[in-house]
């Protein structure tokens, strides 16, 4: 099961189709389980640091293999990398059962922002069920800074990168 938790209050439309496309792209249930408030200790001005929000984001009841993905519409801060800082939209435990997306600078048109919220989920709950970034523009998984990411609006997963977070998730319930 996927939860997904708004940190900020959101449109239910907006929370209703993300949980429509995780339950598409990864054919497993996703669902709204509340709002929860952004922990102190992630709050960097006008900003979020997503390592601490996911390191400090109250209880969310869950069992062995659900994963938990966060909605806010505050900035995440820039994440620092070698070649300097990356501007951050979204953020996963790669691997693990927590991300965070954020529909800060995503488009001011409802629709259009809804679409993109959609394909930034479903790109983050890919990296907990261990997808890398996908050189298909069709795909969720395509890097959203890449030139082609905005290419292909639909939250959706190549085959490629479907059978691989199906095989995934066979083993993780095994």
């Amino acid at each position: 099961m996927i939860h997904l938790v708004t940190l900020e209050p959101f449109e239910a439309d907006e929370v209703q189709a993300v949980s429509k496309a995780l339950t598409a792209a990864f054919g497993m249930g996703s669902e709204h389980v509340g709002e929860l408030e952004v922990p102190d200790g992630a709050q960097e001005g006008d900003k979020v640091d997503a390592v601490k929000l996911l390191a400090e984001a109250g209880p969310v009841k869950t069992f062995a293999d659900d994963k938990i993905l966060f909605l806010l519409h505050s900035p995440l801060a820039p994440r620092p990398s070698p070649a300097g800082s990356i501007p951050t939209q979204g953020y996963a435990k790669y691997s693990g059962d927590k991300a965070v997306a954020s529909s800060a600078g995503l488009p001011s048109d409802p629709a259009a922002r809804t679409l993109a919220l959609c394909k930034l989920a479903v790109h983050q709950v890919g990296h907990l069920w261990e997808l890398h970034h996908c050189l298909d523009y069709r795909c969720a998984m395509m890097p959203p800074w890449g030139v082609s990411y905005a290419r292909s609006p639909a939250a959706e997963l190549c085959s490629f990168c479907r059978e691989k977070s199906e095989r995934r998730m066979k083993t993780a319930s095994a």
